[in-house]
């Protein structure tokens, strides 16, 4: 393409879109809507994603010795216990640092607890961390087949719930997320429908004196990825100061909940509306302009 008739297109693109603005705005408003709804399940998703990481890292599963190990007979399971693949994190746990561990959660039996340092019935443990949540239930089976090992805490029952609440949110907010990019899709198809409907007959005449199909098509298209782009620098800097507003909120009501930083997902949600605002943008034009072509 030469870089005169580049010029042309974008020239005829915007003088179409400030001769009619009226339809332009309705364009860009439904871009910009449908991707500040977008970004909103997408942030919801990415926050929930982080709380569930903030559980899991958290998640801990306790292998106990058996009660009559010596503590070299308990520190020599360390070399069975680091054999199984799935484990990210490995502390031996002494029986005094489990003693003392138990005072510092229950601090209103201190008195009686201190009796208990010359005879201390607790065991020695390994506190351990996985890579994957959903590998706690065959982790602690790994274990508890360790000759030493006399049982494994573990609540699997937990972090099931917590994979299916990860799991079932995702999937919602990704059926969302693309029933709004289709809607994005259909609506931008019937706004530019109305605007091209309008000049059908200058793409008419346009077509009997020999333009070229590309020649007719591409100020349109290039007019549906400006409002794409101009949808999606409007909708990012609308996401951001309503993010930052809501995770005030946030942070105020319920200190104890982790908000992700807008600056750490900023590069993300551009690139999710940038990408989507030029895919929509210029699919629904060049969807939309096909049937105005066959003159």
């Amino acid at each position: 393409m030469r870089l005169y008739n580049l010029s042309y297109f974008i020239r005829e693109s915007f003088e179409s879109i400030f001769k009619h603005r009226f339809m332009s705005f309705a364009a860009l408003s439904v871009i910009t809507a449908c991707l500040l709804l977008m970004g909103s399940f997408t942030l919801v998703v990415v926050n929930i994603e982080n709380m569930l990481k903030d559980i899991e890292d958290k998640n801990e599963i306790i292998a106990y010795v058996k009660l009559d190990y010596t503590y070299d007979q308990a520190t020599a399971l360390e070399g069975k216990i680091r054999e199984i693949d799935d484990i990210s994190e490995l502390e031996f746990i002494t029986k005094e640092r489990a003693l003392q561990d138990f005072k510092e959660k229950k601090k209103e039996l201190k008195d009686l607890l201190d009796y208990i340092d010359e005879d201390n019935p607790l065991r020695y443990r390994y506190r351990l961390k996985i890579h994957d949540i959903r590998d706690t239930e065959t982790v602690a089976r790994k274990l508890g087949r360790i000759e030493g090992i006399d049982k494994v805490g573990a609540r699997s029952d937990i972090t099931d719930r917590i994979i299916r609440v990860r799991d079932v949110v995702t999937a919602i907010c990704v059926v969302l997320i693309a029933i709004l990019f289709l809607v994005s899709i259909f609506i931008i198809s019937n706004t530019v429908n109305l605007t091209i409907f309008n000049r059908r007959e200058e793409i008419a005449i346009m077509k009997m004196v020999g333009a070229t199909d590309g020649f007719v098509r591409f100020p349109f298209i290039i007019e549906g990825l400006i409002l794409g782009i101009g949808g999606a620098v409007l909708s990012l800097l609308l996401q951001w100061g309503i993010y930052e507003y809501i995770a005030s909120l946030v942070a105020k009501s319920i200190p104890f909940f982790s908000i992700i930083s807008f600056s750490d997902i900023l590069h993300r949600l551009a690139l999710i509306f940038f990408g989507t605002g030029i895919l929509v943008g210029g699919l629904g034009s060049a969807i939309t302009l096909r049937k105005f072509l066959k003159v």
